[in-house]
């Protein structure tokens, strides 16, 4: 049918042409040089113009008709490869699951060939990296894939964790940074910055974050841990403040931190300090008074009066502050402890022993009690050479600190301080229990 109607076209427009040939039977002179000339008859002339068309119109024709078989060819071939290289990735997260690192870090490196922009491909062949102990070329290849991905948030993720591994602390937070930067809401990258921050003593920044992860948390339960801890991160805050000199900031970071929580030891212990550093001492022992008698297992709390009295050679204060402490609380032992060892400090040997010798008549036997009495009975006897060596073998220094212990993870202490250096949380520490009549306040 095609040929016929073909045909019949050409038929028509070979009649035309005759037709035009004999109705117009002149001829037309161009002349290109002087010396070149050239006579063509008009339906001539129209008939080769024609034809010209014609011919360029099948080349164009033939041309697309050839890009669009290349095209095809190529597509097909890229499909076949792209089919290929998920394959080769299926087969080696298979690999990589089953334990055979190297098999499917072959398999990774095909498909990462043929498909160089795969965020899941570039992840996974990275983490055969990691498997196979090679960090430097897993941060490569992530870095690598991240700037062909800018706004992937699952490669700076997998490049924080690799460098954190990897101990590049500093390109860890960066990539966590940047994450934070696409998406100020991601939980996960927040938490891991706060600890970034936290691990190198970074309090301000690492209390940022955590308002952050506060204000983005939706468990109500994991919200009220989250809030105690930004009340350690501000407590280490104003800590920091204070030792830097900086008071003032010191005591605005203090009142968040007793604002959020405040039965908050540390922090009224520490807000003492600073009144206490800025010559305000009326005020510094106002705030450790109203916590002495706030809060249980102050013991702490007492020892910074007692500090404070002997610095101001007021020994008959603080020695006033024990007894009416001890007869309102007759069962403490531990106030009993501390008020012997304080005797020591004294020099009010006698005492000592008298108190001590009184705690062993009622029953009460500890480690730190029988401390407590071996110095004072090597102070009696004056063998200064005696408790050197007593003291140099138990580790002990001239004031015996009393022992502390974790309640949260049972870690004993040799010094009271605001955070357990075992588990990491704060307001933990109390004096260690030295017998069952030991009360709180």
């Amino acid at each position: 049918m095609y040929t016929k109607i073909l045909l019949v076209f050409i038929i028509v427009i070979l009649g035309v042409f005759f037709f035009l040939h004999t109705q117009n039977p002149g001829n037309l002179t161009f002349v290109v040089t002087s010396e070149h000339t050239y006579v063509l008859s008009p339906t001539l002339l129209l008939f080769f113009g024609f034809f010209a068309g014609v011919v360029l119109a099948v080349l164009n024709s033939l041309l697309a008709d050839a890009r669009r078989a290349i095209k095809e060819i190529r597509e097909r071939k890229e499909k076949k490869l792209l089919a290929q290289a998920d394959e080769n990735y299926r087969k080696g997260m298979e690999l990589l699951v089953k334990g055979d690192t190297l098999s499917a870090r072959e398999l990774m490196e095909k498909a990462h060939r043929a498909k160089p922009n795969d965020t899941g491909i570039i992840i996974s062949l990275s983490e055969t990296y990691m498997r196979e102990n090679r960090p430097q070329e897993s941060i490569k290849v992530l870095e690598n894939g991240y700037l062909t991905n800018p706004s992937s948030i699952g490669i700076l993720s997998s490049l924080a964790r690799c460098a954190a591994e990897s101990g590049d602390m500093p390109r860890a937070a960066k990539a966590f940074e940047d994450v934070i930067r696409l998406d100020p809401r991601n939980l996960y990258a927040l938490r891991k910055l706060r600890d970034l921050k936290i691990r190198e003593c970074a309090w301000s920044e690492a209390a940022r974050l955590q308002r952050s992860v506060i204000e983005n948390e939706k468990n109500d339960e994991a919200e009220k841990k989250e809030r105690r801890l930004i009340t350690g991160l501000l407590y280490e805050s104003a800590r920091h403040s204070m030792n830097e000199g900086r008071l003032s900031e010191a005591l605005i970071k203090l009142k968040e931190v007793l604002k959020n929580e405040d039965s908050f030891l540390p922090g009224h212990i520490l807000l003492g300090d600073v009144l206490d550093k800025q010559g305000n001492t009326a005020n510094a022992a106002k705030v450790w008074e109203k916590a002495l008698h706030r809060f249980p297992n102050a013991e702490p709390v007492i020892l910074k009066i007692e500090e404070m009295f002997l610095r101001e050679s007021a020994p008959d204060r603080i020695l006033e502050r024990y007894q009416k402490e001890i007869i309102s609380h007759p069962a403490d032992t531990n106030l009993r402890l501390l008020l012997s060892r304080l005797y020591l400090r004294l020099e009010m040997v006698d005492n000592a022993i008298e108190e001590l010798e009184r705690l062993q008549l009622d029953g009460i036997e500890s480690f730190y009690s029988q401390v407590l009495l071996g110095e004072a009975y090597l102070r009696r006897k004056q063998d200064s050479k005696a408790a050197d060596l007593f003291q140099k073998a138990l580790g002990l220094d001239r004031e015996f600190a009393p022992p502390f212990v974790c309640s949260a993870c049972g870690h004993n202490a040799a010094a009271w301080g605001p955070r357990c250096t075992s588990c990491k949380q704060w307001n933990t520490l109390s004096m260690a229990l030295l017998s069952p009549t030991s009360t709180t306040r």
